[in-house]
């Protein structure tokens, strides 16, 4: 079994338009919803990496911005400083999150970094946990 724990922080900056105007919590709870829609294919990132490393562990960390009006997730890059897992494990995870969008849309352009870790022979069960 495989343990996978993430966790989100969004900052997001106030700007006036006629969309969704959701509070930080909610911002972070259905920004962390839209990224857990990806768990699968994150999974399938780490079930490859466990095949031909069965000890391979670390955790990918991710900024990105998700955009005002639009809610694309755009600009989704890894943080060096707070990344230790394998370079094709990170590649992975960026190349999951292509194509998300926060619906409905907010009217906050959300900055967010967002941390799995991942650990080979852990419960199945996991958790997450956030913080602003």
């Amino acid at each position: 079994m495989r343990n996978i724990i993430a966790a989100i922080t969004i900052t997001a900056g106030l700007v006036g338009c006629a969309h969704v105007k959701r509070d930080e919590a909610q911002y972070r709870d259905d920004t962390r919803s839209l990224l857990e829609s990806r768990n699968a294919q994150i999974k399938s990132c780490y079930d490859n990496m466990l095949a031909s490393d069965s000890s391979a562990s670390g955790t990918v960390t991710v900024n990105f911005v998700v955009e005002k009006k639009t809610g694309v997730v755009t600009n989704v890059a890894v943080n060096p400083e707070q990344t230790q897992a394998p370079a094709a494990l990170q590649t992975c995870v960026v190349r999951a999150l292509d194509g998300l969008v926060l619906t409905p849309e907010d009217r906050k352009t959300g900055e967010a970094t967002f941390t799995w870790v991942f650990r080979p022979g852990a419960s199945a069960s996991g958790g997450s946990e956030a913080a602003f």
